[in-house]
């Protein structure tokens, strides 16, 4: 499917995708509600809560070759204006992020452990790992970053995608940062991330937090490239379905796993709460409510913005 940039940004009209319906990309429920049907940019998509684990997702979905064309020829430019390779800005930012994400697996890893950091993006966490010792690698299927990536760490980086890539040793850690919420099937990435690692190895997922009141944007934290929105009890679903247990928690939505299976019923309490939190503060119309309250606390300054 052809885009236009333009159809990314014109607001009050739809993305230019036709999708297909899905069930839950957490749990597996195919039981679900529509719960707003508009982004972040005034566009038109539709997202849908899980009746089960209460994951916000959009549905109808994109299709993978869809989301592909998308990917391949527009993400880097509609997500974060780059079209040949990332602005200084945003480098130091992941620089910071990549150093403070490191320092939480202190006590986990022995003394240059193997690592690998799933859509690396510019190589920051590859970088920060290399530094305190370890044995680093990464992959990224965005050539923009991923090429970047690969003139400061050679051969530690593949330019590919997470269905492509192929490793011949196991690694103690895989790594993914702000990319679950952007693929279609997160249950089978996260799978796919704990089969690369040694038994009972580790796998560090972090996403953004749909779960926290401080601030709820309501559909402003809605827009295209993000396919799915966790809060802290629907993430630990996807990951028990992928055979990953909590070791630990180093933020709602970031977690350190470990390769093992966890208790059914830890995983039905958990998609529970999951479901009461995203109905407290997404359910009954509450998404476009939080957007307005939100949207009028920055206007004003005011704490109403924290919803």
């Amino acid at each position: 499917m052809a885009y236009n940039i333009l159809q990314f940004f014109l607001p009050f009209t739809s993305y230019p995708y036709k999708g297909e319906a899905v069930p839950c990309r957490a749990c597996g429920h195919d039981h679900s509600k529509p719960v707003v049907s508009i982004d972040r940019r005034l566009k038109r998509l539709p997202t849908s809560m899980c009746g089960h684990c209460g994951l916000l997702y959009t549905n109808p979905m994109p299709t993978d070759v869809e989301l592909a064309t998308y990917y391949q020829d527009y993400y880097r430019f509609d997500y974060q204006a780059a079209t040949t390779e990332p602005k200084e800005r945003h480098l130091r930012k992941r620089r910071l992020e990549a150093a403070n994400r490191s320092t939480q697996l202190e006590g986990l890893l022995a003394p240059g452990a193997r690592t690998l950091d799933f859509g690396c993006g510019s190589g920051e966490f590859v970088g920060a790992m290399l530094e305190k010792g370890y044995d680093s690698h990464g992959f990224e299927p965005g050539e923009t970053y991923g090429n970047f990536a690969s003139s400061l760490y050679g051969e530690r980086i593949t330019v590919a995608g997470w269905q492509d890539v192929k490793f011949q040793a196991p690694f103690d850690l895989v790594t993914c940062f702000h990319v679950v919420e952007h693929l279609r099937d997160p249950v089978a990435a996260m799978q796919q991330m704990a089969e690369w690692t040694v038994p009972g190895g580790l796998v560090y997922v972090e996403v953004p937090d749909l779960g926290t009141s401080q601030p709820n944007k309501g559909f402003g934290a809605l827009h295209f490239a993000h396919l799915t929105g966790f809060n802290q009890h629907n993430l630990v679903v996807a990951a028990a379905r992928a055979g990953l247990k909590p070791e630990r928690t180093v933020s709602p939505t970031g977690v350190i796993f470990r390769r093992a299976d966890m208790d059914a019923a830890a995983i039905e309490s958990e998609a529970r709460q999951g479901r009461e939190l995203a109905e407290q503060l997404y359910g009954d119309g509450r998404m476009v409510s939080s957007y307005l309250r939100y949207q009028i606390g920055k206007i004003t300054g005011s704490r109403r913005a924290r919803g």
